[in-house]
This record gives structure tokens, sequence and C-alpha cells, in this order.
């Protein structure tokens, strides 16, 4: 594992003129407020938020909750209560990638060694919130029961699917600020691959998200892409803290992609690891990300 952080980072002008050439391709305010209308939503509409199964795990509480998303959606979604004496917890929301879905967070062998994420995260005393996407998961029917679309083959649905995911998170943040079990002033975000898209577009967008963690996101260059594009959202990101972890073998990403990509974060406190990895997650990323949120994410 190779890393470097910066705990404290200039403004993003300063990065601009003092570091070395950046040439990812960065909106307008004028552009980026273009775009971000596509990720709001009519807070009136009723959550209708339902609790559907309960589960006992050795670990924690698991309730299966089920809430109206948007375009008459119904979102379903796993929430992980830790047996502690806690009366409040805060809470990770887990954003999946492509061909995801929330089972696979209680999967130890699963390509995000879900299980053991959750696991060690419930252990230290966060709840845990993982929605299946558009598309994926008990959502499949809503593409016939086929896989989800792949970007370079429909990206415009793919495109669709990113937008209406993001602002279905949003919808699970208003379902969380309504549980007393729930500090939502201590909110953190994990996002892979995809749900690192994810995760810089509602860090940037969302102020309830105090830190995050966003692992080896893809680079998906060309116009059509740039409504969800990472590089889109970064030099916006609003949160308090970002950890950033990519592969140095992952093929959707060069490294110097997603050095430039750190570069552009405005966050005070951010740190940049190199895994000698692929697209998917090494082990040693899980205490990577238990850590992190045990240093910004407790009181």
């Amino acid at each position: 594992m190779y890393c470097y952080c910066i705990t404290k980072t200039a403004s993003f002008g300063q990065l601009i003129k003092e570091g070395p050439k950046n040439n990812l391709s960065i909106v307008s305010n004028e552009v980026f407020q273009s775009i971000v209308q596509f990720y709001e939503y009519d807070r009136d509409i009723p959550l209708e938020a339902s609790i559907v199964a309960k589960n006992e795990l050795p670990y924690g509480k698991r309730e299966k909750v089920v809430f109206i998303g948007i375009n008459h959606t119904q979102v379903p979604a796993y929430l992980v209560i830790p047996k502690n004496d806690a009366s409040k917890h805060p809470v990770v929301l887990i954003v999946d990638g492509i061909y995801g879905s929330k089972e696979r967070w209680f999967e130890d062998d699963s390509w995000p060694k879900g299980g053991l994420v959750t696991k060690a995260l419930v252990d230290k005393g966060y709840a845990v919130m993982i929605l299946d996407a558009m598309y994926h998961g008990e959502r499949s029917y809503e593409n016939g029961y086929v896989e989800p679309p792949w970007m370079y083959t429909y990206p415009n649905k793919f495109r669709k699917m990113v937008i209406q995911t993001a602002t279905e998170y949003r919808r699970g943040l208003d379902y969380l600020a309504t549980r007393a079990d729930i500090d939502s002033a201590r909110i953190g975000m994990l996002g892979l691959s995809i749900g690192g898209l994810i995760t810089f577009q509602l860090t940037s967008i969302d102020s309830r998200i105090k830190t995050a963690i966003a692992g080896v996101t893809p680079f998906l260059k060309g116009p059509i892409f740039q409504p969800v594009q990472s590089y889109t959202f970064a030099n916006r990101v609003g949160c308090n803290s970002f950890l950033m972890f990519m592969g140095n073998k992952d093929d959707w990403y060069t490294m110097e992609d997603a050095r430039q990509l750190y570069d552009l974060l405005p966050v005070a406190h951010k740190e940049f690891v190199e895994y000698d990895a692929g697209h998917k997650p090494p082990a040693e990323y899980i205490g990577k990300v238990t850590d992190w949120f045990e240093k910004y994410l407790k009181p």
C-alpha cells in the first residue's frame, strides 16, 4: 500500500495556480447549477416508510425498511442498529457499485467484502444503511429482470439510474432524520465504484453528510457523463473530511487521473490512499475505512 495525506488544503484556486497542471474538465457555476437541479426532489411527497422485516444478527439488529423514492418508486433498504447502550447512533450510508445490492453487504466473500465491512462498522457503534439502487437487487423488475444498463452500451439509461439512485439516497437521509435512535448530526458515507460517483455527487449538494469515503471511483470521460462524473462535483465537495482510495492496477482510470481528482477536493482534512490492487477493493481497506469514521464521525 502507498499513501499520502493532506490534513489542510489550500483553496481550489490556489491548488490550480500552484499545483501541477490539472487537465480535468471543470464546469462553470452556471453549468453546475443546471446539473444539480436534476438531483432535486419534492420534499413534500410523503416517505410512507415502513419496517417490513426485522432480523437479529450477532452484531446488530437489522431492519428492512421500504420508503417512497422518486418517480413513484418503492425503495428497499437495510438499516442495522448496533447492540449497545447508546440512545443515538452515528450512521454510515453505504453505496455499492454496479451489479451490487444491499444483500452483499452481509456476505463476507462478496466483491466489496461487504459482510466484513458492515460488521466492523456496527461493532464500533455505527448504524449502517444500504439501499438497493435503481434496477438492482429487489428492484431488478424495474429493468425487466435483466442486468442494469452498462454505461457504454446504454449511457443515457445509465446516467438516469445514477441520478435517481443518488436522489433516493437523499430520501434515505430524510428517513433517518425521523429516527429517534439515529444521530442525524453524525452522518458518514462510503461509496465504491459507481457508489464513489454518488459519494462525490451527494457530498457536493447535501450538507447533511459530514465525512465521506470514495473508493475505486471510475472515470467516465465524455460530455454524456458530465452530469454524473466525479470531477463535475469534486471541487464543490462540502463535507468536513474526505478519504479517497484507488487501485494502481485498475483499468477504469490512471493514477494521474486519480491524483488530479483528489487535488480538486477543497476539504480541510483529506487523504489519498493508493493500493497495489485493481478494481476490487483489497482487504486492507476495511480497517482503513473503520479508522476513518472513528476519527471523523465520533464526537
